[in-house]
């Protein structure tokens, strides 16, 4: 797994490199134009025309480097300078000094346009355009003159490059910066990244917006050495195959687990009907469905392999004092809110707690435990909040609320401060209630309170109902095969996201939940191919 890191650290890690090594900042700020140079020439090797756009510090700094390795390899270069180059300081002021030494050798056509100009120009002959404008350095909202800039460049066809990460992104969070109400974020077609990856690559809008992420380290290799805790790490499928339960040609039913669904209230039995179709379809061997009475019939209809069973009110919930049969419990999608619900929760919550079977947690069943923070939940839960969720279960109160009644949450932290602060949340949700915490959203933030993972990204075949049921059956699937609680449910993060991708094909509308879950069955069964360890 790659660490991810806060821009102070990685300038700490930068600081202490260089003295470990006994060279100069300046020294990295050679490797890096040179390393994204060459990255850029790789991707667009027939670019003969660059432009690059510069800012004040130390990314444009970067920036003049490329420019001097551009025009070493013969290419024409137009620089779009928004402060003067005679007024740099320092090392963006040597790299400076170092392309006007090469300049007048060079037969190339070598332009440099100030912001006015750049406006006025018609730049569309350029094949490529790269953004060193301020990498990290984004701290409130853009100046005006950044905005028109970005507007310039984002207009024209060229491909397009950031150095470290696209202007506008704010590289902790990966939110974007905004005025008037529009995202001003240079729009790129890759990013080169330098010395280690930022939180925010991994997180909100810089999902969208810095295309290809590549890393380069410019030899700082071992970036954990430096004494600096990342905040989190990332991975990715190929990373996490190995923890798919493997799966025997000999056996029976009873070796791939026994999932137990329970939602499904009057008119929402689509909920659980989703979640235990997906538990189903990703390799549990038998799959419970308890759902109200008047949705059983559609549950059969749907999916008759799955044992459904039809209840009316919390009293018919009895019969589950016996959980020994199953290795875990999905427990939420389509609960509902009414008092029903409320007492179905209480009930199934209190069987749970004399087990170590883990419960998912999702939609109402995150409601109802909002209201009741002091309930224990079973050793490695595992709860998946959206950022709405997440807001109620923050703020709910911390107070003994399991003998004295409900309470009603007194709101404080909105989907805004969640947005921002993903790590935190994720980390203080799996702290608050013992659990596992999976924080949906663009990069959704995995955390048990001491590790902490942020997976998938953000696709826009997403954004369709259903897909949060399909995850908690996914999740409990895994579980009932055999994996971790954690493992579980970073193995069915990751395969969700890829197989909505896979459902979409070149789609951005109109994926459905049910789609989503015949491309996780297939995705797993190329997963258990590629692993090949069913011998």
């Amino acid at each position: 797994m790659q660490p991810l890191f806060s821009v102070d650290s990685i300038k700490r890690i930068e600081r202490s490199f260089v003295k470990q090594e006994g060279i100069e900042l300046y020294e990295l700020m050679q490797r890096a134009g040179a390393s994204a140079f060459e990255q850029a020439r790789r991707l667009w090797p027939q670019a003969s025309h660059w432009i690059i756009a510069t800012g004040a510090g130390n990314n444009a700094g970067d920036g003049l480097v490329v420019a001097r390795h551009a025009l070493l390899a013969g290419f024409d270069v137009t620089l779009v300078s928004l402060k003067p180059y005679s007024e740099f300081k320092g090392d963006p002021q040597k790299a400076w000094q170092e392309l006007l030494s090469i300049k007048k050798d060079s037969h190339q056509s070598f332009d440099i346009l100030g912001l006015e100009q750049a406006l006025d120009t018609d730049l569309s002959s350029a094949d490529l355009v790269v953004d060193a404008l301020l990498g990290t350095g984004v701290k409130g909202e853009l100046k005006d003159e950044y905005c028109q800039i970005l507007s310039k460049l984002n207009s024209l066809s060229s491909a397009k490059v950031a150095l470290d990460i696209p202007t506008g992104i704010y590289a902790d969070s990966g939110l974007c910066a905004t005025k008037n109400g529009q995202n001003t974020v240079f729009r790129a077609d890759a990013t080169v990244s330098f010395v280690a990856l930022k939180t925010g690559q991994r997180l909100n809008q810089a999902l969208q917006y810095q295309g290809e992420l590549i890393l380069e380290t410019l030899g700082v290799r071992h970036a954990l050495s430096f004494g600096e805790e990342p905040e989190a790490y990332c991975s990715n499928l190929q990373q996490l195959k190995e923890k798919l339960p493997t799966r025997h040609d000999v056996g029976s039913k009873f070796d791939c687990g026994h999932a137990l669904l329970i939602g499904g209230g009057a008119h929402l039995g689509g909920a659980v009907i989703l979640a235990a179709s997906a538990a189903l379809k990703s390799g549990a061997g038998m799959v419970s469905g308890w759902i109200h009475h008047s949705q059983q019939v559609a549950g059969l209809s749907v999916c008759p392999e799955i044992m459904w069973r039809g209840y009316n009110s919390h009293t018919d919930f009895q019969e589950l004092a016996d959980l020994s049969r199953y290795q875990a419990v999905g427990f939420g999608p389509g609960l509902g809110r009414d008092s029903t619900a409320e007492q179905i929760f209480l009930d199934v919550i209190t069987k749970l707690q004399t087990t170590d079977i883990p419960c998912v947690l999702d939609a109402d069943g995150l409601y109802w435990l909002s209201k009741y923070t002091s309930v224990p939940l079973p050793v490695q839960s595992v709860l998946t909040p959206h950022a709405g969720e997440a807001c109620r279960l923050l703020n709910a109160q911390e107070e003994d609320v399991f003998s004295t009644g409900r309470i009603e949450p007194q709101l404080s932290v909105d989907t805004a401060y969640v947005t921002q602060n993903r790590i935190k949340v994720a980390q203080t949700l799996a702290k608050k209630y013992s659990a596992i915490c999976v924080l949906k959203g663009a990069g959704t933030v995995l955390s048990n309170g001491e590790e902490t993972i942020v997976l998938a990204g953000a696709h826009a075949a997403m954004m369709t109902a259903g897909l949060g049921d399909v995850l908690t059956g996914l999740i409990t699937s895994f579980i009932v095969q055999g994996a971790k609680p954690l493992d579980a449910a970073l193995l069915a993060t990751q395969i969700h996201y890829e197989a909505a991708i896979s459902a979409a094909g070149e789609r951005r509308r109109g994926v459905t939940a049910s789609e989503v879950i015949e491309a996780s069955s297939k995705l797993i069964n190329q997963l258990d191919q590629a692993n090949d360890r069913h011998f």
